[in-house]
């Protein structure tokens, strides 16, 4: 008879609730451990070194797989941050406010016709280049709102800051969305995919946010101000809108910042308490972050730094120029103006997202658009943070420390 063993038998691999503790726990340490040595550093910047140092393209601590699994309490991270942003934008006041809005227009139109020249100087494909600098008008609305919490910054810089994030990444979806369009023709996928697949994608994601924005008011209603049940409510329905974006194919970024805008222009009773997502935040930003860092490789960058590099400074330079010389129109000092420009260099990780779009239809032309994306992100993800942190901090609006 085979004698029973009760010991069980050693996994190969950490299982999905394992790598998700270690993915907290390395995270806060590092972070912290940084900290000490730094620290002036935003804690975002602890959570994406650790990421990069436990994930594929150093330890693998983390391996691949499991970051897939990991991705559902990502998905959940930057939905609660997206709605968080939309819910700090007034659109009423952003249509008065005609000097912010032709900034915003402004300096995410500059960034995409000054990146698309810089990277088709470098011989990259036309269409890659497009999409590129599509993406390199999205600000990261994940780190500005971060260290914007971090460092409890509160002025007429920091609103501004918000509302151009807003505005850039709405531009960026919009365009890229034009590109897909393009690069549907470009492989000669029939006309129903290039005018109707950007359409869908646009008008669809917008719908989904504005009635899951009705049902959070009309839910809200019911449920009176019980501030408990309808912060339940609220984490319930981003979760809904990031899973109903991914199974019809929806831009959930766009689903988010609708359901956040909407939901507040909306609320005419005001039967909607304030959602005070802090008590969740903290752990979703640093699952978001951490994980942010495992999906960088250093490989691509090798291969691509020239033009990663010409990108990022001129996409600083673009920021910078067109924000202090629009300083006025939004009644700001030059200096203030110089570090709208400077807060706004963090690239959006949503553009990994994007890109993915592009990725499952055409694995080559998304393998070409992925590589110059991630070689981006790989710098600008590690200076983004610490950039925004000092124009906060030199502006005046900064209330802490950290």
């Amino acid at each position: 008879m085979t004698p029973h063993s009760f010991f069980p038998s050693m996994p190969h691999a950490l299982n999905v609730l394992t790598a998700t503790g270690l993915l907290l726990i390395v995270g806060l340490l590092g972070a912290r451990l940084l900290r000490r040595f730094f620290p002036q550093l935003p804690a975002i910047t602890g959570y994406i070194l650790t990421g990069l140092l436990i994930g594929p393209s150093v330890l693998n601590l983390i391996d691949a797989s499991l970051l897939d699994d990991i991705s559902i309490l990502v998905d959940l991270s930057l939905g609660l941050v997206l709605f968080e942003l939309g819910r700090r934008v007034d659109y009423k006041w952003l249509l008065r406010e005609k000097g912010l809005l032709l900034t915003g227009i402004a300096v995410s139109l500059l960034m995409f016709v000054a990146l698309f020249l810089l990277l088709i100087q470098f011989e990259i494909d036309k269409l890659v280049a497009c999409m590129v600098a599509a993406l390199g008008m999205a600000t990261s609305p994940a780190v500005i709102l971060n260290v914007v919490r971090e460092v409890k910054a509160e002025g007429q810089m920091t609103e501004r800051m918000l509302n151009i994030v807003v505005i850039g990444n709405a531009l960026a979806f919009i365009v890229f969305s034009m590109g897909l369009a393009a690069v549907h023709v470009e492989y000669k996928a029939g006309w129903e995919n290039y005018i109707l697949h950007p359409l869908y994608l646009l008008f669809g994601s917008a719908l989904l946010g504005w009635i899951i924005s009705r049902l959070l008011v009309w839910l809200g209603q019911f449920l009176g101000r019980d501030t408990q049940a309808q912060l339940i409510l609220v984490l319930a329905l981003i979760a809904a809108t990031v899973g109903i974006a991914v199974m019809f194919k929806l831009s959930a970024l766009i689903a988010l910042l609708m359901f956040g805008i909407a939901s507040r222009s909306q609320d005419a009773r005001h039967a909607i308490v304030e959602p005070d997502l802090s008590q969740f935040s903290g752990l979703f930003y640093v699952a978001l972050f951490v994980f942010s860092g495992t999906q960088l490789e250093w490989r691509y960058l090798v291969m691509l730094w020239p033009a990663a590099l010409a990108f990022i400074v001129l996409r600083f330079a673009i920021a910078l120029a067109a924000s202090t010389a629009l300083a006025q129109v939004n009644g700001m000092t030059l200096r203030k103006g110089a570090l709208l420009g400077v807060g706004l260099v963090p690239l959006s990780g949503f553009n990994i997202l994007m890109v993915q779009h592009a990725l499952g239809d055409y694995p080559q032309f998304g393998a070409q658009l992925s590589a110059l994306v991630v070689s981006i992100l790989v710098i600008l993800e590690l200076l983004g943070p610490i950039c925004t942190r000092y124009a906060l901090t030199a502006s005046g609006e900064a209330k802490s420390q950290g």
